[in-house]
């Protein structure tokens, strides 16, 4: 592939529902680190994971269901952001603009998603607009996180396989998404099963890992190049892991669908890595130099030097300062990962190259690694950000679900 013109009954309290959920999915082995820092930061709480399968009404009701209260609370994140930046005279209209051009993407989804939504909405008993608009408010901000990913082989690993990890950074709702991160077990009615680890009300993939071993990892990149006549990013990257088995394979579906704003996309298995770096309506492929690839915010490749953009100014009543969203500190991050990418690496070690403090920072809301030959994941748990600093909980998919 070369760079391109692209184709255009749940009412009980939180906590309960969480410790039900819980317990429910955690009768198979885990393994608990200690953070970065040496410091436990909290007592352990298990990852929430909730396993959905059926077709997508079933799947989207389903999920509804399990975590209506946890969804309120994420539109209640949502508006109350939007009430204190806009005031409440301003608060309707902007939340109407963000409602109608939401809707705009709708024709672009795939029937299968569009039922699950509406589904997700049924069980939540929420409006259905509000539930797409949280599956597309990314491509609405034209990607505001700030994260860093690499993949290393197996010249550079203790076992000889590939391995992966990312961080990601988010400027707002900091605390919201922490405690409410959820790993999502999905079986499809028809394709491939996948793990992905995102938030109550969220159907896209954004750190995912279907049955086949790839992984992927989707990074903002600042583009100017943006579209509302595409399908919206986190959805189709769900679709590519739904449907192919392989790296190569999992590349060309998304560059074959069309785009809306600049991702990079790290895509890892058993067999290799590759990065997508994309734009609404160009893209370009990288492969790793000497067994490692490392990824940021911005586009590393010559051939998209032409439609790069500028960062986005510092979001009000963010967590971060002004310098984080700068191309610097992209490519500050992108070097730290390069020299810290010594082998032999091993998980432990890529937990602590994504906690270094030139790496991780005040938004890092999610910090998690994979081994895609073996389906196994860890992800951070702790109750600030950056999660670097509490546990990771090992999660191995394979004896977990029979259907990986």
């Amino acid at each position: 592939m070369e760079a391109g013109d692209r184709s255009p009954n749940s009412r009980q309290p939180p906590f309960l529902l969480h410790f039900k959920i819980s317990t429910l999915y955690h009768d198979w082995p885990t393994e608990i680190y200690q953070g970065a820092t040496g410091n436990l930061l909290s007592p352990f709480m298990p990852l929430r994971i909730i396993e959905l399968a059926g077709d997508p009404m079933q799947r989207g009701r389903r999920h509804g269901e399990l975590l209506a209260l946890e969804i309120r609370r994420m539109r209640r994140a949502l508006l109350s952001y939007l009430l204190k930046v806009t005031g409440l005279v301003g608060l309707a209209p902007v939340l109407g603009l963000l409602l109608f051009f939401s809707r705009r993407f709708w024709t672009f989804i795939p029937s299968s998603f569009r039922e699950e939504i509406r589904g997700l909405a049924a069980g939540a008993h929420l409006e259905p607009t509000f539930l797409l608009l949280i599956n597309v408010l990314d491509d609405l901000a034209n990607n505001f996180p700030r994260c860093s990913a690499l993949a290393v082989g197996p010249d550079l690993t203790e076992t000889g396989a590939w391995l992966t990890g990312r961080n990601l950074d988010y400027p707002l709702f900091t605390d919201v998404l922490v405690e409410l991160q959820t790993l999502f077990v999905i079986r499809p009615h028809q394709g491939l099963p996948l793990a992905s680890l995102a938030w109550p009300g969220y159907i896209g993939v954004c750190t995912g890992l279907n049955r086949a071993g790839v992984s992927l990892t989707q990074l903002s990149a600042m583009s100017r190049e943006c579209s509302l006549r595409g399908m919206p990013a986190a959805l189709r990257f769900r679709q590519a892991l739904e449907k192919a088995d392989n790296v190569q394979e999992v590349a060309v579906r998304i560059l074959q669908a069309p785009a809306t704003i600049g991702n990079n996309v790290l895509l890892c298995g058993p067999q290799g890595a590759l990065v997508l770096e994309i734009s609404a309506r160009h893209a370009a492929v990288r492969h790793p130099v000497n067994g490692l690839l490392t990824v940021t915010n911005h586009y590393q490749s010559v051939a998209m030097a032409a439609v790069k953009g500028r960062f986005p100014r510092r979001p009000p009543l963010s967590v971060l300062p002004s310098y984080y969203f700068s191309e610097a500190y992209s490519q500050a991050r992108n070097t730290r990962l390069q020299q810290l990418a010594r082998p032999p690496l091993t998980p432990a070690t890529l937990k602590k190259i994504l906690a270094d403090p030139q790496i991780a920072n005040p938004g890092s809301v999610v910090c998690t690694f994979c081994a895609p030959a073996d389906l196994t994941l860890w992800v951070a748990q702790a109750p600030v950000p950056p999660v670097n600093r509490g546990h990771f909980e090992k999660i191995s998919l394979a004896r977990q679900h029979s259907f990986f």
